[in-house]
């Protein structure tokens, strides 16, 4: 996890114990956050930080997750992965 600005730059490849401590850094900044990029080359390990990031994204309408935006994934534990996002 890298924190630049108001930039956020995370692996998606987090096990589950850094996904809880991921989330208990970023809720109470989530204010100051304007962006959460994925790093290049990591997967989607857990559908937890999935559900993570939406619900983050539900909290902070502005944010920008070029992650979710996308649409799609490609997981060595899910395969492709296809989501819907609605405001």
């Amino acid at each position: 996890m890298q924190f630049d600005g108001d930039v956020l730059t995370i692996g998606l490849d987090m096990p589950m114990e850094e996904i809880r401590e991921f989330e208990a850094f970023v809720r109470p900044r989530l204010e100051y956050i304007e962006t959460i990029e994925a790093e290049d080359g990591t997967q989607l390990r857990h559908s937890a930080l999935l559900a993570l990031l939406m619900s983050l994204k539900r909290t902070k309408k502005e944010l920008k997750i070029p992650f979710i935006e996308r649409g799609e994934a490609s997981s060595v534990a899910y395969g492709t992965l296809h989501w819907m996002c609605h405001d």
